[in-house]
């Protein structure tokens, strides 16, 4: 071990005389020797604190069970550095010619402060320090200058163009020559509108404005004028002249048919006036008031489908009528009785499921419920706190929890329970393991549902910004509105 660590010195030695006479900077170089075998050897470049232990964030990371998780091994103080050291430690320093065990220094040049004792170094200082199999070798040498980042010579490397295939080249500049000329020959002579296509014929077609032609109203016709020879006699009376419909008749179906002279044939005027007449009766009786007891509807309304089911019966009863099923009496010629005249089993009242409508006719409302926070808990100490998880469940996950307790509120509008929340998030924010308690199994069953979705938060994270998990448990207090 001796002959390695100094050999190790002899080293650095010469490369800090080497680097004497120049005005480069004096550095900290480190070794870790495991099992009296060097695992590792850095150069510190850049002053600060160099740490040592299990944690992964320190400067040297070594799984020891005892060495400490973190420990501030070499510090800086007025850009000078100090050796910190602790009382299960063991070591040497060379600062010039003598040199020093951590015993001996402990009542001079090191200062105790709390359970560790403080030391300062200079330029020129040199050692070891003990922690058990682990033994870190220390000195201070001159900074060598940075190597440059190893780099073929530009001979070898050549230029851009030389790395250029000349065919390839001229192959790639044809064809994108030739397709853009295509593509533009198309865009500029290859229009729809230049072709009748049948696809174009259709947009056209489809596109195109529809004009609306109006139907011909065709005017009555009017009466013939009685010739000469068809003249009425004096003593005969002439026939009643009715005025006909001043509203015209869009179908010429409607017109009576007339013979080639004009004249109507089968039908004559006062006949044509009285079917208007009747036409027009049946459809003031059609279109009558629906309460009335004149019109056709008004005689149906009662038996619609849109009756006042209630007052009819009410009707009945203040009329004393006596109702039967069955029509009659009398009963079959065998003496059995008749199909449909038997009384059935009493319906004392309702029994059957609740009915959502009130007595007068509108129907029941659900009572809103409303969800409030009782109590908030975490069992762990992690970055995630029981504000930031109560805050996503109030953001996101509020509606869920509503909806299930409006369906308890359906079958129970009075229900007001405490509903108990119990869930883990693991490390990639993610709800595990969801428990829930309260005297609705119903609800229960919905809540959880709703937590397996599942709920999701941010990734808890531990003082050492490792990912772990978190518990935690929220008290729910649910009250109708």
């Amino acid at each position: 071990m001796a002959t390695k660590q100094k050999g190790y010195f002899a080293q650095g030695g010469n490369g800090g005389a080497g680097g004497a006479g120049g005005s480069r900077k004096r550095i900290l170089r480190i070794g870790v020797l495991l099992g009296g075998k060097i695992v590792e050897e850095r150069l510190l470049r850049e002053r600060g604190d160099v740490t040592v232990g299990q944690s992964a964030k320190n400067t040297f990371s070594i799984p020891l069970e005892n060495l400490p998780r973190q420990w501030t091994l070499f510090g800086l103080e007025d850009d000078s550095y100090v050796l910190k050291f602790l009382q299960g430690m063991d070591g040497r320093v060379s600062d010039g010619q003598q040199v020093y065990t951590f015993d001996q220094v402990r009542g001079g040049r090191a200062q105790q402060r709390g359970d560790h004792w403080v030391m300062p170094l200079s330029d020129q200082a040199r050692g070891k320090v003990s922690i058990g199999d682990l033994t870190l070798l220390f000195q201070f040498v001159t900074e060598p200058p940075v190597q440059p980042r190893p780099m073929l010579p530009h001979s070898v490397r050549g230029t851009l163009a030389e790395r250029i295939d000349p065919r390839l080249a001229v192959i790639c500049s044809a064809s994108i020559v030739i397709h853009f000329g295509i593509a533009l020959a198309a865009w500029l002579h290859d229009r729809p509108e230049h072709r009748p296509t049948l696809g174009y014929q259709a947009a056209q077609a489809v596109t195109a404005d529809v004009t609306m032609i109006e139907p011909d109203i065709v005017e009555p016709m009017p009466e013939p004028d009685a010739t000469e020879g068809e003249k009425p006699s004096e003593g005969a009376k002439e026939p009643t002249k009715t005025e006909p419909s001043k509203q015209p008749s869009k179908s010429p179906s409607k017109q009576p048919s007339g013979g080639g002279d004009g004249k109507p044939s089968g039908r004559s005027a006062e006949d044509t006036a009285q079917l208007q007449e009747d036409v027009a009766r049946y459809a003031a009786a059609l279109a009558g008031d629906a309460e009335s007891s004149g019109g056709i509807d008004g005689a149906m309304g009662k038996t619609a489908p849109g009756g006042d089911l209630k007052q009819q019966l009410n009707e009945v009863k203040d009329s004393n009528a006596n109702v039967k099923i069955g029509g009659s009496d009398r009963g079959t010629r065998d003496g059995s009785a008749r199909t449909g005249t038997g009384t059935g089993p009493k319906v004392e009242g309702p029994g059957g499921p609740k009915s959502a409508t009130g007595e007068d006719g509108k129907t029941e409302k659900v009572p809103k419920g409303r969800v409030q926070v009782s109590s908030k808990k975490g069992f762990d100490d992690t970055s995630l706190t029981p504000d930031a998880v109560l805050s996503k469940i109030n953001s996101t996950y509020m509606a869920g929890l509503k909806r299930c307790y409006k369906e308890l509120l359906k079958t129970d509008p009075t229900a007001g329970p405490r509903v108990e929340l119990q869930f883990t998030v693991n490390d990639k924010g993610r709800v595990t393991s969801p428990s829930v308690k309260s005297d609705y199994a119903d609800l229960n069953s919905c809540i959880k549902g709703q937590m397996s979705s599942p709920w999701t938060f941010n990734k808890p994270v531990d003082s050492d910004g490792e990912p772990t998990e978190a518990s935690f448990q929220i008290t729910l207090a649910l009250r109708p509105e």
